[in-house]
């Protein structure tokens, strides 16, 4: 099979999220942008449709025709949805994009390592409304003030206490922090095994101790709530450990797998912050004049044009490439490390061009090409920087290991 190509179901689905990208979420981007709030209603009306991952968890058939389900391992498409998906949605806006899937930050590692009461527990959590008549959301307490990309340096500590783990420590940078009604919480259970003894933990929201603290002020995605989180003595019974309270050792590295799975989405979105910057430019260049002259006629704006074209698709073949991989269950660490750092720098330069193009127009607040600027940042940060991504795929080049 083509890596690269899509088959009627993707296709399907990217010409779906394509139209909802420019009729949903375009129109109410910039104000949410400004505000700095979450898009409730639309993530509502979203969810009726299938494209939340609350929906997800339920199934996909409501977007695919397909009734798949948790276990990566019966979805030979799952990563490739995410990668369309995660385009389309992110041309549309980016923190809008991040807002309707952040859930599924915390459903990833509970559909990789969860048993099959733990993934029940997890849709009971997330299920129906909040109290304030938004739908529920979850968030991954992964990120730690003093620990940025090294996740094996959590602080965040887990003690026995008979059948249950008290957690105490504090979070940072957490997607749907605020507002999240289950949490999956990391913590280091044991400090003498390092990253063997990180484990992750189903935590509610009710849960006495967890308290959800500052919204944080961003750049860019500033749809998408960020918040830090912290836990006070938190009691957690033995069974919300994923995988179970002693049989699953394989810790943090579990955790990097899930990384590798997700990170090919995230390039996606940088492609589609690229796209949608590139085709404002292209446009303009099909229409404009400098000096007098059609701007189509100046050599160095068609060839500004050509190299972002160039890096927009090899940055989405990439992504196909490891999404590809990891729906085959094949190993693509390397794959996806490349795919984000390539992607990430790609959306950087087009935006950054982009906005010499343009010129003073696109400096003022409220232009599209200005905030794809800002939302451009970020993915060469979350889901580990571009200097992870390149320390990855430099010890894979020299036979060492990559953790």
């Amino acid at each position: 099979m083509d890596i690269f190509h899509e088959n009627p179901m993707l296709s399907g689905v990217r010409q779906m999220l394509g139209a909802f990208a420019k009729q949903a979420i375009r129109p109410i981007a910039m104000k949410h942008d400004r505000e700095e709030s979450m898009p409730w209603e639309l993530m509502k009306s979203a969810q009726a449709l299938g494209l939340t991952q609350a929906a997800i968890i339920e199934g996909r058939k409501k977007i695919t025709g397909q009734d798949d389900d948790l276990d990566p391992k019966k979805v030979k498409s799952q990563a490739r949805l995410a990668v369309v998906g995660s385009e389309e949605l992110t041309y549309g806006c980016a923190g809008i994009c991040l807002a309707l899937s952040g859930s599924g930050l915390a459903a990833s590692p509970v559909a990789r390592m969860g048993t099959e009461e733990q993934k029940q527990e997890f849709k009971r959590l997330i299920a129906g409304l909040d109290d304030k008549g938004h739908i529920k959301v979850a968030a991954m307490a992964l990120s730690e003030p003093g620990t940025g990309s090294d996740i094996s340096g959590l602080k965040t500590i887990a003690r026995r206490d008979g059948d249950h783990w008290v957690i105490r420590g504090s979070k940072q940078w957490i997607t749907n922090g605020q507002s999240a009604s289950v949490y999956v919480v990391w913590a280091q259970t044991d400090e003498s095994a390092t990253r063997a003894g990180v484990r992750g933990f189903i935590v509610g929201r009710e849960t006495p101790g967890l308290v959800p603290g500052k919204k944080e002020t961003k750049l860019g995605i500033r749809a998408s709530e960020t918040a830090q989180v912290h836990f006070e003595d938190v009691r957690v019974h033995q069974d919300m450990m994923l995988g179970g309270s002693e049989a699953h050792s394989a810790g943090l590295a579990d955790t990097k797998k899930m990384l590798d799975s997700t990170r090919p989405a995230v390039a996606a979105g940088a492609v589609g912050i690229a796209r949608a910057a590139y085709e404002v430019i292209l446009e303009r260049v099909r229409g404009g004049s400098l000096h007098g002259t059609p701007m189509a006629s100046h050599q160095h704006i068609m060839f500004e044009l050509a190299e972002m074209q160039m890096e927009i698709t090899a940055s989405r073949m990439l992504a196909h490439r490891a999404a590809w991989l990891a729906d085959h269950n094949l190993e693509n660490v390397a794959e996806a490390s490349m795919a984000k750092a390539h992607a990430a720098r790609t959306a950087q330069h087009v935006t950054t061009r982009a906005m010499v193009l343009l010129g003073e127009e696109a400096l003022e607040p409220g232009h599209p090409v200005e905030k794809w600027y800002r939302d451009a940042k970020i993915y060469d940060i979350f889901e580990g920087t571009g200097q992870i991504q390149r320390r990855i795929i430099s010890k894979l080049l020299t036979g060492q290991n990559p953790t």
